[in-house]
């Protein structure tokens, strides 16, 4: 199986997630279209744990750079 890569903004991404909810399908491709759900759901998940990490750690540089500021006064 070949695996390619595309960049999608995260709005695209649900997007295409929530689309797949309302879709007709057969029962052929139930099995494609929950593989693809999940690995959406997955990349989602991943994309918001990035930007909770990427805000803690700028919200603790901040707090250090106001508490060495408070030391300098």
């Amino acid at each position: 199986m070949n695996i390619f890569s595309i960049d999608l903004t995260v709005a695209e991404i649900q997007l295409a997630r929530q689309s797949l909810d309302v879709i007709s399908i057969s029962g052929k491709d139930a099995k494609l279209v929950a593989t693809l759900q999940i690995k959406l759901e997955t990349e989602l998940t991943q994309i918001q744990n990035m930007i909770t990490q990427a805000e803690t750690k700028k919200a603790a540089g901040l707090q250090k750079a106001l508490e060495a500021d408070k030391k300098t006064k």
